[in-house]
């Protein structure tokens, strides 16, 4: 009977060790042949290099500073200037040419007049902002435009005016047709026209030679 005894003492944790064992084992062959021929991977450094970058400077189109003309204040090929700027430095023939007659009083020209024997369409000769439109009783329908940089362009002798105040306008927009004046009554089809910078009078002739990008960005 203690035989027995001793010998259940000793079998019994026998045979639990041997299950522990073979339950070790067990899941150490599972475990090779799970990862059996499953190679381990290393995830490949992002390569920066090969990506696109939308703002790569080779992609954009290069701006292109160009110069940009000031225009007259008309398109038609037919238009002449008749009167011309009054210049005080002129020759007398020149000064004589720039005097306007009216009442028996002669007056000096502060613009240009340019007729046509044609109606013809009148242009803002530059980007600005209507300032005023009014009906005089001498020089007839007149139309105002602010420009930048104290600049005024004023346009005379108008017919048929398609602008009213505070439009704004971009250079060659039609902003009237051609009409007429009481003092220069020879002719239907009349643009008087005027520039006015800081006040002062300017000759459009001299005017139109000038860079458009100049005289609009032009502080001084």
């Amino acid at each position: 009977m203690k035989k027995r005894r001793k010998l259940r003492k000793f079998v019994i944790p026998t045979i639990c060790l041997m299950l522990v064992c073979t339950i070790l084992f067990s899941s150490y062959k599972m475990y090779q042949i799970l990862t059996a021929g499953v190679p381990i991977i290393n995830p490949t450094p992002k390569d920066n290099t090969s990506e696109v970058n939308n703002n790569d400077d080779t992609n954009v189109t290069p701006t292109i500073n160009e110069t940009k003309a000031i225009i007259r204040p008309y398109t038609s090929k037919e238009v002449s200037a008749t009167i011309p700027y009054y210049n005080i430095d002129g020759t007398n023939d020149e000064q004589a040419a720039a005097l306007i007659y009216y009442e028996g009083i002669y007056m000096q020209n502060t613009g240009v007049l340019y007729t046509s024997n044609n109606q013809f369409d009148v242009v803002s000769i530059l980007d600005g902002t209507v300032k005023n439109v009014k009906e005089d009783s001498l020089m007839g329908n007149i139309v105002e435009i602010e420009h930048t940089n104290n600049l005024t362009t004023v346009y005379q002798s108008l017919g048929e005016v398609k602008v009213s105040v505070g439009d704004k306008v971009s250079q060659g927009d039609v902003i009237a047709t051609s009409g007429q004046n009481k003092i220069t009554t020879d002719t239907s089809n009349a643009l008087h026209f005027e520039v006015f910078y800081k006040g002062e009078v300017f000759n459009p002739e001299e005017f139109y030679l000038l860079d458009y990008n100049e005289v609009m960005n032009n502080n001084d």
